[in-house]
């Protein structure tokens, strides 16, 4: 396993690091001289500055709503009694990922659309003279990819819920405690490393997302995939587009590491 992930995974992704420390040349693209300007154009420029910024508020954005609403419907699967009533929703929860992304990206520019049901619903709940615009918004990029990332959210925190001892709860409610008290401080405690992994994996998939911001976007709505895209194949600038890269792999793994820190640390709170 060591093996496969070294040859198919780190060594290209090593290789194609390599090139955010290389200089970009019109002719070989990639140039051999060592440099570090690079990323010195990405830091110090307040356009990709904005676009990092962009980037993580969409994905903070789409993990909270991921775990707000995936919690309540991983607490009914385990409610369910019945294994084969518990199959059919686990399959329609796996759903969106069965989809192709491309597919149900353009079944959501659709309904995000301006006579879209979903605009048009808002409009008619928030009194709005025109239906509200989502197309090439960050709201809609929000919602779509919400809807795409959800089930691994639901996935994990459901997993957390199935391995708590149910007698745990019996025994606090025998001691008096009512269901808020059960839930608050025996079910949500122990819950909290699959919300914690629920939401990492959330997060990652949403910084690094790049299909939902290039159709539901319209290539307007500027995040970090999108810029390196564009690096890669309108402008060839592939150190550029490596440098976006790396940047982005490093944010994401700093953000990553203070929510699990985050995680940990209210887990240890909650059981004290």
């Amino acid at each position: 396993m060591i093996l496969l992930l070294g040859l198919f995974f780190a060594v290209p992704l090593l290789m194609a690091f390599s090139f955010a420390f290389r200089p970009f040349d019109a002719k070989t693209l990639v140039g051999e001289d060592l440099t570090l300007q690079n990323f010195g154009r990405f830091l110090f420029d307040g356009f990709y500055l904005t676009a990092f910024v962009r980037t993580t508020l969409i994905s903070l954005s789409v993990t909270i709503l991921s775990v707000v609403l995936g919690y309540p419907v991983a607490w009914h699967l385990r409610s369910v009694q019945s294994s084969r009533l518990r199959t059919w929703l686990v399959l329609v929860v796996l759903m969106p990922l069965m989809l192709s992304l491309v597919i149900a990206s353009f079944a959501w520019m659709i309904i995000l659309g301006s006579n879209g049901v979903l605009a048009n619903l808002i409009a008619s709940v928030t009194l709005l003279q025109q239906p509200l615009r989502l197309l090439n918004t960050d709201l809609g990029i929000v919602i779509v990819t919400v809807y795409s990332f959800m089930s691994y959210s639901v996935l994990s925190i459901y997993a957390a819920l199935e391995n708590i001892d149910p007698s745990l709860a019996r025994a606090a409610s025998i001691h008096g405690a009512n269901d808020r008290q059960v839930f608050l401080h025996v079910i949500w405690p122990l819950s909290i490393p699959g919300v914690v992994s629920g939401a990492l994996v959330v997060f990652a998939l949403s910084m690094a997302a790049f299909v939902v911001p290039y159709l539901i976007g319209g290539g307007r709505v500027k995040v970090i995939p999108l810029l390196i895209y564009n690096f890669t194949i309108q402008l060839f600038d592939w150190p550029g587009a490596a440098a976006l890269s790396l940047l982005l792999f490093l944010l994401t793994l700093v953000l990553t590491w203070l929510i699990a820190t985050l995680g940990s640390r209210l887990a240890r709170w909650e059981a004290e």
